[in-house]
């Protein structure tokens, strides 16, 4: 028999992810909204109520990291103890801080986050990575749960701080979207002359096409560590601009 697994907030990834998971879990979506009942069960998944988390054995939140807390504050009354409860937030340190704060003393607490979507996972995601967080769980526990990930899925797990993650992808992740996004606003062409350089900035604008306006913000405001990475690239931009413009 299946553990099952509630998922807080079906959207863009969750419909994506929630097949391969479902090998693992048996899955029951709440949909705040109602609106995509149709498509959770296109999935296989099952339409739930916020009640119904008091018995699943694990947790996922999907929401952005800014609305965590408040999330977190609204099922805390519900859930069964000894129940793991996971983000897969593209930000680590708040959503860590914020489940070992309201979180009841006998769940156990795991943070990750899928580095991957659905464009990057079109073609399948093994080998793909996912990084993993003890924040409040027993060992033995921790390692079953990788395991579904890295043994199951064939992800590439890594197991890394809340706040390293939050350094390394202030680089990584920021950049990226903030590069994919100015991209996708001046819609650069594709081209039949395209360079293999040039290929990989339409690369990068597509990988960011189909996300959400929450998530670009997520990514520019939720991580404390991509205040100075931004400060660095435009003030390096400047410095080009203004040494091109000197050498006329």
């Amino acid at each position: 028999m299946k553990p099952s697994l509630w998922v807080f907030w079906y959207g863009q990834f969750m419909e994506f992810f929630t097949p391969h998971l479902r090998a693992y879990f048996d899955v029951y979506i709440y949909d705040r909204n109602g609106k995509n009942t149709q498509s959770i069960l296109s999935v296989w998944a099952t339409p739930s109520c916020l009640e119904n988390s008091a018995w699943c054995d694990f947790v996922l939140l999907g929401y952005p990291a800014s609305w965590v807390w408040q999330l977190i504050q609204d099922i805390s009354g519900f859930l069964k103890p000894k129940a793991v409860i996971f983000d897969i937030c593209s930000i680590k340190s708040s959503p860590a801080s914020d489940m070992l704060a309201y979180l009841p003393e006998t769940n156990h607490i795991i943070a990750t986050h899928p580095i991957f979507g659905p464009q990057s996972g079109k073609n399948g995601i093994e080998w793909l990575t996912m990084t993993i967080s003890n924040v409040r769980c027993d060992s033995d526990i921790l390692e079953k749960f990788s395991q579904i990930f890295s043994d199951g899925l064939k992800l590439k797990v890594i197991n890394i701080s809340p706040e390293q993650h939050d350094k390394e992808m202030a680089y990584i992740q920021w950049i990226t979207h903030f590069i994919g996004r100015a991209l996708k606003d001046i819609d650069i062409p594709d081209s039949q002359l395209a360079t293999s350089s040039y290929s990989h900035l339409m690369e990068a604008k597509e990988m960011v096409w189909n996300d959400s306006d929450a998530l670009f913000l997520s990514i520019q405001w939720d991580n404390p560590f991509t205040k100075e990475v931004r400060w660095k690239l435009l003030s390096q931009f400047e410095k080009l601009e203004s040494w091109v413009q000197s050498e006329k």
